[in-house]
C-alpha cells in the first residue's frame, strides 16, 4: 500500500490536451480581471475568479454538452455566492454560517450527481460560499455588485467554453444533461459521507482556532471528489503535500506586495498551470492553486501573512483528516455489515 501510494504521488498522467482546458479557464479568469482593474474596483476581483470556476467544469466534453454543464455550474457559483452574502447576516456566528456551508457541501454532492459534473464534487460551491459567508456582511448594493460581477464571470465562462464550436473540425456531440429520477441518480453513500465529514470538520476547526473555517469544509471534500478508497487516500495526502509546498510559492508572492496588474497576471498564470497539471498530478497542480486561492483572497480580506499560511495549513490538515477518518469508518462499517448478513 505504501510503495502504491508513493508511486501515485509522483507518477503524471498523460497531457491530453490540458493546454485547451487551461487556455480556457486562463482567458475565462483573466478577462474580467482586467476588466475590473481598469474600473478601479480591485475590491471585486475575487467575486469575478468565483464565476469564472464555471470554466473548470467540463473540460473533456465538447459544445453543446461542455456549455449545458458550464451554464449549469455558473448558475450553481453565483446561487452560492448569494448564500454566502446572506449568511454573513446571520447572528450566532460562526455556527449558522456554517451550517449553511454543510448544507451547500451536500446541495452540491447532489447537483454533481444528478448533472454529472467533472471535477465532481461540491469543492468550488463550498469556496464561493465560504469565502463571503466568513467575510463581514455587506451592504445590498455592495452585494447586488458582488453578484452581478460573478455571474458576469460566469456568462462569460461559458462563452468562452462555447467558442471551440466556431473552430473547423469541431465534433458535435449532444449534452449529457438529461432527466434522471433523484433517487435514482444520487448515491446516498457519497451525500452521508459528505455530510459526516463536514458535519464533524466544522465544529473542530472552530475549537482549535481556524479563522477561515470554509478552508476546513473545503479541504474535507476533497477526498471524497475522487472514486475508489485508494484513489481518496491518495488525493487526501496530495492535499496535504501540495498544499505544504504551494504555502512556500505563496509566501514568496505575498512578500512581494504586488501591484494590482502584477495580481491579475500572476492569477492568470496560477489558473492556467494549475489547470495543465490538476488531471496529471494533484500534488504538483497545487502548487499553483494554493497560492491562487491565498494571493485572489487577500484582495478581499487582507490578512497578516504568517497568521494566514498557518491558517491555510490548519484548516487543510483538519479537513483531510476528518474526512479520511470518515472514509474509514465507513469502509469498516460496510465490511462488517457484509461479513455479518442479517438473518
Amino acid at each position: 500500500m505504501q510503495g502504491t501510494l508513493v508511486r501515485e504521488l509522483v507518477r503524471f498522467e498523460a497531457h491530453a490536451g490540458a493546454h485547451r482546458p487551461a487556455l480556457r479557464c486562463g482567458i475565462s479568469v483573466g478577462v474580467p480581471m482586467l476588466v475590473l482593474l481598469a474600473l478601479g474596483r480591485f475590491d471585486l476581483l475575487g467575486a469575478a475568479t468565483f464565476g469564472a470556476f464555471a470554466a473548470i467544469y467540463g473540460r473533456n466534453l465538447t459544445v453543446p454538452a461542455r456549455t449545458g454543464v458550464q451554464a449549469v455550474t455558473g448558475l450553481g457559483l453565483v446561487a452560492s455566492v448569494v448564500v454566502g452574502l446572506l449568511a454573513a447576516h446571520l447572528p450566532a456566528s460562526p455556527w449558522l454560517a456554517l451550517l449553511v456551508l454543510v448544507a451547500v457541501a451536500v446541495a452540491g454532492t447532489v447537483g454533481g450527481e444528478v448533472v454529472g459534473w467533472k471535477p465532481g464534487g461540491p469543492l468550488f460551491f463550498v469556496f464561493a460560499a465560504g469565502a463571503f459567508a466568513g467575510a463581514h456582511p455587506l451592504g445590498l448594493s455592495a452585494s447586488l455588485q458582488v453578484v452581478a460581477v460573478a455571474a458576469g464571470s460566469a456568462g462569460f465562462a461559458v462563452l468562452v467554453g462555447s467558442a471551440g464550436a466556431l473552430l473547423p473540425g469541431h465534433v458535435r456531440r449532444p449534452a449529457p444533461l438529461v432527466a434522471v429520477p433523484l433517487r435514482e441518480a444520487v448515491r446516498r453513500e457519497i451525500v452521508l459521507e459528505v455530510l459526516l465529514a463536514c458535519a464533524v470538520t466544522a465544529p473542530l476547526a472552530v475549537l482549535l482556532g481556524v479563522e477561515h473555517l470554509y478552508w476546513a469544509l473545503v479541504a474535507a471534500v476533497v477526498p471524497l471528489s475522487v472514486p475508489g478508497s485508494r484513489a481518496r487516500v491518495t488525493r487526501g495526502v496530495m492535499r496535504i503535500g501540495g498544499t505544504l509546498a504551494g504555502l512556500a510559492v505563496a509566501a514568496v508572492l505575498l512578500a512581494l506586495h504586488l501591484p494590482g496588474w502584477a495580481i491579475v497576471v500572476t492569477a492568470v498564470v496560477l489558473q492556467t498551470g494549475a489547470e495543465l497539471l490538476v488531471m496529471r498530478n494533484y500534488a504538483v497542480a497545487l502548487l499553483f492553486i494554493t497560492p491562487l486561492a491565498l494571493v485572489v483572497g487577500t484582495t478581499m480580506h487582507p490578512a497578516d501573512t504568517a497568521t494566514l499560511l498557518t491558517d491555510r495549513l490548519v484548516a487543510t490538515v483538519v479537513g483531510v483528516l476528518v474526512a479520511l477518518a470518515v472514509l474509514g469508518l465507513r469502509g469498516r462499517a460496510r465490511a462488517r455489515r457484509a461479513g455479518y448478513p442479517e438473518v
